[in-house]
């Protein structure tokens, strides 16, 4: 979730969809940063206006919740980074994605050190 005004770059816009593949990075424990899973989305809520916390439950209940995965509304809202944007100003846009994970690595590589606001880098130097 973020301000209607944010503008969330190098954010993957149009490639977070179904199948989208993405790594994640993680810091070992000598304090080097590498990769450490690969991940695929499964489901996706794209970037979305909600004009207050309940929609955004709401929203996320209906394009990610089924059989294998449900919150509760209250542990939703109690959760820490929830709490935090609930007392943000509204409207506010969500995204959110479900992702198959597997481990994978740890592969280190130049650049994960600093990442861009957003918590996304492109690279070419490996693929899924």
């Amino acid at each position: 979730m973020w301000q209607t005004n944010y503008s969330a770059t190098p954010w993957p816009h149009d490639e977070l969809k179904p199948d989208f593949g993405y790594y994640i990075c993680e810091t070992l424990e000598d304090g080097t940063r590498a990769l450490t899973y690969r991940a695929s989305v499964t489901h996706v809520l794209p970037p979305t206006k909600a004009a207050k916390p309940e929609e955004a439950y709401d929203l996320v209940s209906e394009h990610l919740f089924d059989e294998g995965l449900r919150i509760a509304p209250h542990d939703w809202h109690s959760y820490h980074y929830n709490a935090l944007k609930a007392e943000a100003p509204w409207p506010q846009r969500i995204v959110a994605w479900r992702a198959r994970v597997e481990p994978f690595g740890p592969h280190v590589m130049e650049g994960l050190q600093r990442f861009p606001r957003s918590g996304w880098t492109q690279t070419e130097a490996i693929s899924l």
